[in-house]
């Protein structure tokens, strides 16, 4: 069996799923959302001495905890001495033009969180916009979300064109540009509404934690390629809808939807850049893909059932058969 599905396997990239047409988009014309965006970079990047970079930490203390680390510092005065020396580093300054460049005009970028917002305030009617920060660190830090709070590290972001770019393998390298910058802050922003059963630990609970995960940046971003929220390749996206049949077929021959060991776990779960326990063409985390196609196919079966009562419900094994999810290769 295992050498027919890594035979069938072989065929990713080379098939196409459906088109990725734009799904269901609520009417949030009538949401208000007051977005609050700080451009830190700008600011940074004027800094002449030690104490307009204290005044700098001071005013912008959310940054320097959650993005500085300034809690490691016995006292601001080396925090302060660590960010002046940054911003005074020619090579960092090469990021910040290049930066500018590519962020220089954000209003594209501030439309399309304004939209996203407008979803998740559509969606959870007690979300509150949080306010954006942007910021360059010299590649030590990308984002961070929190419910009030949003920084993003735009030199993470700035794609094949950066001269310095994150010490990534290039699988996960592709996702940071500026096509991924939402998705990704929507994924993280996921967690705030994403309650998992802590005393669960099988595969299945991390592939429906994930899928909600992945749906809920889906729904928010509702017009977004398949591509932009599972951070697949379009030709990978392509192959595991192809494929799904067979994919479903190891796990299910294999047992491992209740596996509980975290090594076997890890290799259908965590960042790799193939799977090949099923095929060298399967793309990594194929479990998390799994998972989202799982979620998806519980909220088409079960319409009454809405985003916050998924995102809230620890039934693993509940939305699993509810979902009735069992591909085939197409």
């Amino acid at each position: 069996m295992i050498k027919s599905t890594i035979a069938i396997l072989g065929l990713f990239f080379l098939f196409s799923c459906s088109s990725n047409d734009c799904r269901k988009v609520p009417d949030v014309s009538q949401i208000d959302i007051a977005l609050n965006v700080k451009r830190l970079e700008q600011e940074m990047f004027k800094l002449q001495d030690k104490n307009e970079v204290l005044t700098f930490l001071n005013t912008n203390s959310g940054f320097a905890n959650a993005f500085l680390g300034a809690s490691a510092y016995p006292h601001d005065s080396l925090l302060a001495s660590q960010l002046l020396k940054l911003v005074s580093d020619p090579h960092i300054d090469t990021l910040y033009q290049q930066t500018v460049k590519e962020y220089g005009d954000f209003e594209d970028v501030e439309q399309a969180f304004e939209e996203a917002f407008k979803n998740v305030k559509y969606h959870f009617n007690s979300f509150e916009a949080p306010k954006i920060q942007t910021a360059i660190t010299g590649l030590s830090s990308d984002l961070y979300v929190s419910d009030s709070l949003i920084i993003i590290g735009l030199d993470y972001f700035l794609g094949d064109e950066a001269r310095f770019k994150p010490d990534l393998p290039q699988y996960m390298l592709r996702r940071y540009n500026k096509d991924y910058l939402i998705p990704s802050t929507l994924l993280l922003l996921s967690k705030q509404y994403n309650v998992t059963n802590l005393q669960q630990n099988s595969m299945l609970t991390d592939m429906i934690y994930y899928g909600k995960a992945y749906y809920f940046v889906e729904k928010m971003l509702p017009c977004a390629a398949d591509s932009l929220i599972i951070g697949y390749t379009a030709e990978e996206v392509e192959g595991a809808y192809f494929n799904a049949g067979t994919v479903w077929s190891h796990f299910i021959e294999n047992e491992l939807l209740y596996e509980t060991s975290p090594f076997i776990k890890t290799k259908y779960l965590e960042e790799r850049p193939k799977t090949p326990e099923i095929s060298n063409k399967a793309p990594g985390r194929i479990g998390v893909w799994l998972g989202l196609q799982i979620v998806r196919s519980y909220m088409k079966e079960n319409p009454e059932v809405t985003m916050p009562q998924l995102m809230q419900d620890t039934d693993v094994q509940k939305i699993f058969t509810r979902s009735k999810y069992k591909p085939t290769d197409q």
